[in-house]
């Protein structure tokens, strides 16, 4: 990752394969960063996880990039380097956000789009692929879907969090009535030891001088009762892959490889690394660059029954 003030500026470590553009989702002005490929086979639609931005993953992204496949980062409405307006959102909107990502990779880029999202960007990306056909293929970091029974076990109070899983879900939705956009910090549901152990990753998290450190309770409510049905419905027309570390503490691979079992695609593979981490993006990406590059030509490259066949797009709501 380039220095904090790089991060504030826009000059990553390669700036003659980097640029950052302003698009608008539905009313919501947001940034995208895009590394070019030099010889691009597919280009990468981005999502990153809980509270960051493409730019905590720059070393990665960069290194994806070198890997013959242009990539297109969002930066979610009110995260990163997009306009802090204020306005309370939901996993509604970072879905359009999205959605409004892939229409822009698709006019700019010709060939085959994948989506890619990392943790809360894997549950992103999943809800989109259900939602909209154009995807060649959706990639999962550490997918989760809130409603499963043993989604509790990733936050900071599994125990009663479970017993109460109904109460809190209404007491959230009453109170986003009153308070629209109270900040539930990151570290009052997520424990960051599980998160991560590396001083470096821990110290850039909390140091992040564009990264986020809570979301606003309306937010919060729409995560907790996010709907991914779509994912085992047969909404999805395009291959799907699930990526996974045996040791992950946040989200560990029986949590994952249980999900993946139920996903219902024309095509799907579970991609596992032997890691201890979850920021796997991060701290492992030299060992996961190859394994996913080629898991990403090898799933979209080939464009999926569904553009050709297929009904029309689906619209996302």
């Amino acid at each position: 990752m380039g220095s904090e003030t790089d991060r504030l500026i826009g000059s990553p470590s390669h700036p003659n394969v980097y640029e950052e553009v302003a698009v608008r989702s539905d009313r919501a002005p947001i940034v995208l960063s895009i590394w070019r490929a030099e010889r691009s086979d597919a280009t990468v639609v981005f999502l990153p996880g809980t509270m960051t931005h493409p730019l905590f993953y720059e070393r990665f992204l960069d290194a994806l990039a070198r890997q013959d496949l242009t990539v297109v980062g969002v930066h979610f409405r009110e995260h990163g380097k997009s306009p802090r307006l204020g306005r309370p959102f939901t996993f509604e909107d970072l879905v359009m956000d999205a959605a409004c990502a892939l229409s822009f990779a698709s006019r700019r880029h010709p060939g085959p789009v994948a989506v890619f999202g990392s943790s809360l960007g894997g549950m992103v990306a999943m809800a989109l692929a259900a939602a909209d056909h154009r995807p060649a293929a959706v990639l999962a970091h550490d997918v989760l879907d809130p409603r499963l029974p043993g989604s509790v076990a990733i936050t900071r109070y599994p125990d009663w969090t479970g017993a109460l899983r109904d109460e809190l879900s209404a007491a959230m939705r009453l109170a986003t009535r009153l308070t629209p956009n109270l900040p539930v910090p990151m570290e009052t549901y997520l424990d960051l030891d599980r998160v991560t152990r590396d001083p470096r990753s821990r110290r850039e998290i909390l140091t992040d001088p564009i990264g986020r450190t809570s979301y606003p309770l309306t937010f919060m409510a729409s995560l907790f009762d996010a709907d991914l049905t779509g994912m085992y419905d047969g909404s999805i027309w395009c291959p799907v892959v699930v990526i996974a570390a045996t040791g992950d503490r946040l989200l560990p691979l029986e949590y994952e490889r249980d999900l993946y079992e139920r996903i219902v695609a024309p095509e799907k593979e579970l991609l596992v690394f032997a890691s201890d981490r979850h920021l796997l993006l991060n701290e492992g990406s030299a060992e996961v660059l190859s394994r996913i590059a080629d898991a990403i030509r090898r799933h979209a490259v080939v464009p999926p029954l569904a553009a050709t066949q297929g009904p029309p797009l689906a619209r996302v709501k």
